[in-house]
């Protein structure tokens, strides 16, 4: 660590709150200091640059979670609300693919409903049993491509791959195909991340041009003929006797499910054998006791730590009163489900990984409420 970030990090625990930059790149990677100030002083705060209120504590970031009428979803307003002008070549770029669509993690009942309907069919606990197989395949063909050397870069040899076969293989894509995948999905996180400088933000465009035209014509070929994976599920899909879904629909959903499939399971992936590295006698607690109940409680925990989607932008409807302070309406919102997880007042010792926890099944990594994770299942 530079001694600039040090720097960083120590003046987020120690500057006055009006001078904090809760925004800053540094703090968005290494947020935990930060998270445990504000929800001890200000847990709910407006950064003066932006506007933003950030949302801490895990009863009020809970409350957003479940009070869609109040706290709305529809992340298009939302993030266009963030800056004042799109830059005239990104704006040229994104003219020539489909417009925006919010569906479901974008969207607010009863449309977002309506959507997810669409593909709940497709994470059934049938269609999950259905694909173990070819996760266990998937996992053991990796694992045989370094276990002789006895040692493996973790993150690269399996914590992204596997994730991401399985997803790509859901959505029709095949496996030559891959790294295009991976591409398209850091370009969608770097679009929202607010970290990117023009030229990354001009790359991502493209990239994400180039993901509408590839799956533009994979809709297609669905539509024809139909196969045995999500994409068609979703491209064939009727409901009570609606009309099938418009290509810039669809397309939004796949990106949904293209990133929430593979980025998040990956960073949990890897978190989950750093923090066994670490914590020694929760490893050996598991290899004494690998039933279903522990590893459903190594899952839980290593969920609640590593809280991949780490934050939620919402948008208030309404005026709306948070620990004493006003937010006002059509303000933007900034959900931390990260430090919610790691709230004292619901987690004692929430810094320490404990598999024994009492209460492990109220983290909440894959949020609550109409927009709970629709791959939460496939993800565990």
């Amino acid at each position: 660590m530079t001694d600039s970030v040090a720097e960083v990090l120590s003046q987020a625990e120690g500057c006055p709150l009006h001078q904090l930059n809760p925004m800053h790149p540094e703090l968005l990677k290494r947020p935990w200091g930060m998270n445990r100030r504000l929800r001890h002083e200000a847990p709910v705060f407006q950064d003066p640059a932006s506007g933003i209120f950030f949302v801490s504590r895990y009863e009020d970031v809970v409350r957003m979670a479940m009070d869609h009428s109040t706290f709305s979803s529809k992340m298009l307003s939302s993030t266009r609300a963030l800056s004042s002008t799109i830059d005239s070549e990104i704006l040229e770029i994104m003219e020539q693919g489909y417009p925006q669509v919010a569906t479901m993690l974008t969207q607010d009942p009863p449309l977002q409903r309506r959507y997810r309907k669409f593909v709940d069919g497709a994470f059934s606990p049938a269609n999950l049993k259905a694909l173990e197989p070819f996760i266990e395949r998937t996992s053991n063909e990796l694992i045989d491509k370094f276990i002789d050397s006895g040692r493996c870069e973790f993150l690269s040899a399996f914590g992204v791959q596997l994730p991401l076969r399985v997803i790509v293989s859901q959505l029709g894509v095949p496996m030559s195909d891959i790294a295009l995948c991976r591409k398209w999905t850091e370009a969608f996180i770097g679009n929202l991340s607010q970290q990117l400088d023009r030229g990354g933000l001009i790359q991502a465009a493209k990239d994400m041009l180039e993901f509408q035209h590839y799956f533009a014509a994979r809709i297609e070929e669905r539509r024809l003929e139909p196969q045995q994976d999500i994409l068609s599920k979703i491209v064939n899909a009727s409901i009570d006797g609606e009309k099938q879904l418009s290509i810039a629909e669809s397309l939004s959903m796949i990106s949904q499910i293209l990133v929430a499939g593979n980025e998040t399971t990956s960073a949990s992936l890897s978190e989950g054998i750093w923090l066994l590295i670490e914590n020694p006698d929760q490893y050996e607690l598991l290899r004494e006791n690998p039933s279903t109940e522990m590893i459903s409680r190594f899952v839980e925990e290593v969920l609640r730590i590593s809280s991949p989607s780490s934050n939620m932008f919402r948008r208030a409807d309404k005026e709306v009163v948070m620990q004493g302070i006003t937010v006002p309406k059509d303000a933007i919102l900034f959900a931390r489900f990260a430090s919610a997880n790691q709230d004292e007042e619901q987690f004692p010792e929430p810094e320490s990984f404990n598999l024994m926890r009492d209460n492990l099944k109220d983290q909440v990594a894959f949020g609550k409420g109409v927009h709970h994770c629709l791959g939460a299942a496939l993800s565990r």
